[in-house]
């Protein structure tokens, strides 16, 4: 199996040889042929997470100098590379409706029954 054609090369992450410090192509096929027929959008999140993986973290902190104070604070997010990536994952498994509610069953509710009944 390659990583040939839309969308498969169209949604995975960077990969490498093309681009170098992407994933690995070996791992991206190897992600596609396990998950692509079940769920293109899983394969491709799979895909996207293990690149992040790879990549160092680097976190959005903005400061704000005052005269007198100083306010450092981050981003609830992860920024850089590694924040879009997570980004673009989740935004895959968003489509991958695994998510779903448990039927309701109505019914008459059953008295409790108490030993002295």
């Amino acid at each position: 199996m390659t990583m040939t054609g839309p969308p498969r090369v169209a949604w995975a992450p960077p990969l490498d040889p093309s681009t170098s410090g992407g994933l690995p192509i070996d791992q991206a096929e190897a992600l596609a042929a396990a998950l692509w027929d079940e769920c293109p959008h899983c394969a491709a999140a799979a895909m996207w997470e293990a690149y992040a993986a790879t990549l160092p973290p680097e976190l959005a902190v903005s400061q704000v100098v005052t005269g007198v104070q100083s306010v450092s604070y981050g981003s609830a997010r992860p920024g850089g590379q590694f924040g879009l990536a997570i980004g673009r994952a989740e935004w895959h498994r968003s489509m991958c409706g695994g998510l779903g509610s448990v039927p309701l069953r109505a019914g008459t509710p059953r008295r409790a029954r108490t030993a002295w009944c």
